[in-house]
């Protein structure tokens, strides 16, 4: 009944959500005329020097009329910009004329391929297919630095001096050619983008999406064409002008082939001898191949990949009841992701970093397309096993059918299929869904939402289970006021983690955002711009319709005229009460106490060279307990090749209350027995049991609890932890040239904590004092990793990788039941540094290199 009743109030606001926006803005929707640019078509060839000294660039014609995006949305850009494109046999050709006024300021720093560094930028991006969904994107900085991706169909802000262009998959590598100049009139860009490297359709006459941004930070000015209003983002791509007059050009097949050839050697500390190191040497080979397949579809394929040159995952300390997920970072899945993607609530049905977790990866490939019809898709197949023996089998096939300009509909289905070998844990998993995206009204409303199911068989045992989940969700996409309710469901089956991720199942959700752009977007008083957000969630169990919770988190960011920013978040969960159904690990639900938490962050200005943004947060939980957060990041540009960035984070927790582990215990002849380790009853031998010196406790929590079978009893310890976490991060970048740079990245880790006053759960409210729990729980973990990468393109699309890895991890616990001794939790942060200094660490350098041949 509980359940029901949320799901009918949920649909009845979503109904007068719509209507009233409806009827809000339903007048107001005016066509606008599309801006065009038409191509010119070359008679002779062009060379890319930088130069716009040909003919054909004086007969093209012009676009100009760059408007601000920021400071000032929708004013005329201070400097102007012209843009112009040719079209010929070797592709399409971009010329740019950058005026400057102070033409001596332009910044002109070096960084790596991709790196959207903070320099004068120009960016192109072409929607090639006119599909309004994707995009192209090509950009070159005032140092000659390109940098490439695959733009999707949000995009959000262009931006500007951070670690990339909003909504851009920068794993994506062209072959295309570049130059730029410096005049005293400002700076020119001059690209080729050979026909090979975009798709479109075989048709005499082509239309294309165009978008040109120009950034100057030291102005902290973005321009474009055409001016996409922040109250719009949602539909960037659907909104780029149009570029015409493109005749007779056929899509040409993209051919590469890229073998590599790795050395590597390795040295760590002997398990067996402790002191002494092994090493090992080792040499490799492998490939990855690229095939266009007609003009719109692509075949990938890799084989015994090696990526030995990404960085390393950051260290973390995760007390939760769920896995820590990482970025990908592996350059052949996390290009093209984007066509795979599959989200269900925070969770996705494809994590990529499943495949090759358990074993070396043999082979991988994906092939991806669009029709004439506009449907996308996408299948990707691997195999992983050690000594290349084909032991772990993935499977996806993914595709999405664009519906008029805007909507789409799709579907995915994923395999995963364990080894035979494995006995113990073979399982063969299905998911799949369909998923909609359906938008009315020009684009700025819509209903989304996915249904989907997973089945997971322990092929073995005999056993399978089924579960499903769905969303339905209705949108106001654009405006000064945006949103959305809907309403979430997940069984407590739904489980796509074995090829997928996700943190939580068993839930019954409705949920209500808003976001507003304070003034549209554009400045008011002190301030360039303002924003606003809200989110409210109520949440009840699905299998048994039990409240878990009112959760409510707003946030504001402000920007003000002097390029300084303050952010700020309030979070508030289970504002009445809610229980927890994972904290327990499997015994059951827990009222977890009220909280409430506070976010703030402020940003220098971001016209510097340099940029500090110190953040605090405060976590307050009913009943006792806090949590504390403190950090500075800073960024430094110094001069033209050297860039430095740091992070320092405190964490801190006091008395919050927090499950520590699932303990059995036993009645024997009116004494009480401990199992040694953490472990369910059936699992402990008689053996494994220890008698408790002052057991009298236990009678009365225990007294009218039911047992786990005959005199064993299995109960969740509670515990009120307190912790210490430190996190120093350092990365820096030295450019030698536009192809040659070498990378830093250190990272130092201490955590300790320790848990006392100690509780069991005796139902689902009541945390009973048990003093006499006779085990500590007190660990410390220290860890230091670096890597240290040369990188050399010397060529286009060949590169050089010489990288050095090393690492250096410890753990210390107490051990539960051994003998009082000293705690690693007291253990000074001076003491810890030098523990951590004094360990044998685990070093490996690689030599890679690979080229590529283009056919």
């Amino acid at each position: 009944m509980e359940c029901n009743g949320n799901l009918s109030i949920t649909n009845k606001l979503g109904l007068i959500f719509l209507f009233t926006s409806i009827l809000q803005f339903s007048g107001k929707l005016l066509a606008q005329e599309t801006p065009t640019v038409n191509a010119y078509q070359l008679d002779t060839p062009i060379r890319i020097d930088g130069q716009l000294d040909e003919e054909a660039w004086n007969q093209a014609e012009m676009a100009t009329n760059f408007r601000q995006f920021s400071p000032d949305e929708g004013e005329p850009s201070t400097q102007p910009t012209e843009v112009k494109i040719l079209y010929g046999d070797g592709g399409i050709y971009v010329g740019a004329m950058l005026y400057d006024e102070n033409p001596d300021q332009i910044e002109q720093t070096l960084g790596r391929r991709d790196d959207y560094n903070r320099a004068d930028w120009f960016v192109v991006s072409l929607d090639s297919r006119l599909d309004r969904q994707n995009a192209f994107t090509f950009g070159v900085s005032a140092a000659g630095i390109q940098y490439d991706g695959i733009r999707g169909s949000g995009g959000g802000g262009p931006g500007g001096g951070g670690p990339g262009i909003s909504g851009v998959d920068e794993s994506w590598d062209a072959v295309w050619y570049s130059d730029v100049s410096v005049t005293n009139e400002g700076w020119i860009v001059e690209m080729q983008i050979p026909y090979s490297m975009l798709r479109f359709p075989e048709v005499d006459l082509q239309i294309w999406g165009i978008h040109f941004t120009r950034n100057i930070p030291r102005l902290g000015e973005i321009t474009e064409w055409p001016l996409v209003p922040r109250v719009q983002r949602d539909n960037l791509i659907a909104q780029f002008g149009l570029l015409q007059n493109i005749r007779n050009v056929e899509p040409k097949p993209n051919i590469q082939v890229r073998p590599y050839l790795v050395s590597g050697f390795n040295s760590a500390e002997n398990p067996d001898e402790p002191g002494d190191l092994i090493t090992d040497t080792n040499i490799d080979i492998g490939g990855d191949v690229k095939v266009g397949l007609g003009p719109n579809v692509t075949l990938d394929a890799t084989f015994n990949p090696d990526f030995g040159q990404v960085e390393a995952d950051p260290a973390v300390l995760n007390l939760s009841a769920f896995e820590t997920f990482f970025e990908e970072q592996r350059p052949f899945f996390v290009e093209g992701i984007e066509i795979y993607e599959f989200s269900v609530a925070r969770g996705e049905l494809l994590y990529t970093r499943r495949i090759g977790a358990e074993a070396p990866i043999i082979g991988a490939t994906k092939i991806s397309g669009r029709t004439e019809g506009g449907l996308s898709f996408g299948a990707l197949g691997a195999m992983s096993g050690n000594d290349f023996d084909p032991s772990n089998n993935y499977g996806v096939a993914r595709a999405s059918q664009q519906i008029g300009d805007f909507s789409t509909l799709g579907g995915i289905l994923t395999f995963y299929d364990s080894p035979i070998t494995r006995e113990k844990n073979r399982r063969r998993t299905y998911t799949g869904g369909t998923d909609w995206d359906i938008r009315f009204f020009d684009n700025n409303y819509g209903i989304d939402g996915f249904a989907s199911f997973t089945q997971r068989t322990l092929t073995n045992a005999g056993e399978s289970e089924t579960g499903f989940a769905g969303r339905f969700f209705t949108e106001k996409r654009s405006g000064e006021w945006r949103g959305f309710l809907g309403t979430e469901i997940f069984s407590d089956t739904f489980n796509p983690n074995d090829l997928g991720q996700l943190r939580e199942n068993n839930y019954v959700r409705g949920l209500f955002r808003f976001e507003h752009e304070i003034n549209g977007g554009r400045s008011f008083g002190r301030f360039q711009r303002a924003d606003l957000d809200g989110f409210l969630t109520q949440s009840v169990s699905y299998d048994t319709g039990i409240n878990l919770g009112l959760d409510f988190r707003t946030g504001s960011n402000w920007t003000f005229n002097s390029f300084q920013s303050i952010q700020f978040e309030l979070e508030l969960e289970r504002i009445m009460g809610g229980y927890d159904l994972f904290e327990t690990r499997g015994l059951g639900p827990w009222a977890r106490p009220f909280s409430a938490g506070f976010e703030f962050e402020y940003e220098t200005d971001e016209r510097r060279t340099w940029e500090l943004s110190p953040e605090f947060s405060w976590s307050y939980f009913d009943g006792g307990g806090n949590e504390y957060a403190l950090g500075l990041r800073g960024s430094w540009n110094v001069g033209s090749r050297l860039d430095l960035s740091a992070n320092i984070e405190g964490e801190w927790e006091k008395g919050v209350t927090s499950w520590t582990a699932n303990e059995s215990f036993r009645r024997d002849n009116g004494d009480w027995l401990i199992g040694e380790f953490s472990r369910r009853p059936s699992e402990l031998s008689d053996e494994e049991y220890r008698q408790l010196a002052n057991s009298s406790e236990l009678d009365q929590i225990l007294s009218d609890k039911p047992p786990y079978s005959g005199n064993d009893y299995y109960v969740s310890v509670f515990g009120e932890r307190d912790t210490r976490a430190l996190d120093l991060t350092f990365r820096s970048t030295v450019t030698f040239t536009r192809n040659l740079s070498l990378q830093i990245y250190n990272q130092l880790f201490l955590a300790r904590g320790k848990y006392e006053n100690f509780k069991i759960l005796h139902d689902r409210d009541t945390l009973i004092d048990f003093s006499a729990y006779p085990k500590r729980d007190e660990f410390s973990f220290n860890s230091y990793h670096s890597n240290i990468v040369l990188r050399w393109e010397y060529r286009p699309g060949s590169t050089l990788f010489l990288v050095w890895s090393h690492g250096r991890d410890a753990e210390y616990e107490i051990n539960p039941l051994a003998p009082y001794r000293n705690s690693p939790y007291e253990r000074p942060i001076g003491t810890q540094i030098n523990d951590t200094f004094d360990l044998i660490p685990n070093n490996s350098v690689l030599l890679k290199i690979s080229y590529t041949f283009l056919y």
